[in-house]
């Protein structure tokens, strides 16, 4: 991981911008004084050793005794042993205060989240806490950053079609894919996504990659009614081009709807024959 990396990953959990350059100056030259490591992590003079002295004792950096005082980092193992315990430490007691609280928010039907990392976020819970059957239609970009969590439901049998015009990468479940190439579908598609779990639960969102990335998540089945059988036309026009059964997808897709509209066809032309 490069330097930047490691800065914009301290950032996430919580570290000042300064703290974690000054963490990542020591990764790269150490020991150094605070002034070596203001001039390396552009930090001011006047504020790198009040820096330097919150990573000790967030137990990020050690401090060696001398004239000048000099730094190290602590070994990146042991400082991400310290940031999970403390990280598991804080979600349990976030965990115990919740449920000394009487009363539960009300959830929205519906709800709408911004950021390219987000709607994947929100994206992976709808997949991971799918339980019978599960939608997805995408771009490999995105399917692959999901790649993981859609591998793990299938170990839990949930029934996992998938669809997108262009190359996907190896999954199991049913894949359905024209096999084009992503680079060129962009010059005139837009990344979007769609994720139906459990003909309940739904997102629908853009992914361009960028922090303007918007996606709706809800729990409205008649949305995902409608989502599900937008990947099905997908699906059922792909398999009309490649000449691929596609009727028991379509069944444990669609459910009694398409027997039932099958039927009320079939009698209808019947009646006018």
């Amino acid at each position: 991981m490069a330097e930047p990396d490691v800065v914009s990953a301290l950032v996430a959990l919580g570290f000042s911008l300064n703290e974690s350059r000054a963490y990542g100056a020591l990764l790269q030259e150490s020991p150094a004084t605070g002034y070596e490591v203001g001039v390396r992590a552009q930090i001011p003079r006047s504020a790198v050793y009040g820096v330097l002295r919150r990573l000790v004792k967030a137990g990020a950096a050690r401090s060696i005794a001398g004239t000048p005082e000099r730094f190290a980092p602590s070994p990146a193992e042991e400082l991400l042993v310290l940031l999970r315990k403390r990280f598991d430490t804080s979600t349990e007691t976030l965990e115990e205060a919740i449920r000394r609280i009487d009363s539960t928010p009300a959830v929205p039907d519906a709800f709408s989240v911004r950021g390219y990392d987000r709607v994947l976020e929100e994206a992976e819970r709808l997949i991971h806490s799918a339980q019978h059957r599960l939608v997805v239609s995408g771009w490999p970009r995105e399917i692959n950053r999901l790649a993981a969590e859609l591998r793990r439901t299938t170990k839990r049998r949930v029934y996992l079609v998938v669809f997108s015009h262009a190359e996907l990468p190896k999954l199991p479940g049913e894949c359905f894919s024209y096999g084009l190439d992503e680079g060129s579908l962009e010059e005139f598609w837009k990344h979007r996504l769609v994720v139906v779990a459990d003909d309940i639960k739904t997102l629908i969102g853009a992914t361009e990659n960028t922090d303007k990335d918007n996606a709706v998540i809800s729990e409205t089945p008649a949305i995902a009614e409608i989502a599900t059988s937008q990947v099905a036309l997908d699906i059922t026009l792909l398999s009309q081009r490649q000449k691929r059964d596609v009727q028991g997808v379509m069944a444990k897709m669609l459910g009694p709807r398409v027997g039932s509209l099958d039927s009320l066809l079939a009698r209808g032309a019947a009646a006018k024959a």
